[in-house]
């Protein structure tokens, strides 16, 4: 047990997992960055667009819970639009500064 905790102490490379080829460390964080800002502005815009129909469709059927469904859309759509600058005051909060 005491040569597999030298091993690690002595080599950093396999104690702190460091990126063995581009896949971790800032290509990573790049990755997720890029993905994330993919789904905040394509994905969110459409699904909020496509509740926002569905809720009109169901108040020209007569439903009487779409006028609920309509203001709970609008909030979650509220709340989508606003995650980014949320996320990014909570980074600059904590110092990480993406």
């Amino acid at each position: 047990m005491a040569g597999i905790f030298g091993l690690f102490l002595l080599s950093p490379h396999f104690a702190f997992a460091d990126d063995f080829g581009g896949i971790g460390g800032d290509a990573l964080g790049q990755r997720v960055n890029g993905l994330t800002s993919r789904i905040i502005g394509t994905v969110l815009p459409a699904i909020s667009c496509l509740g926002l129909v569905y809720a009109a469709i169901l108040a020209a059927s007569g439903d009487q819970g779409a006028k609920a469904r309509m203001v709970l859309i609008l909030f979650a759509s509220a709340v989508g639009m606003l995650a980014p600058i949320v996320i990014h005051w909570l980074q600059s909060a904590v110092g990480t500064g993406f």
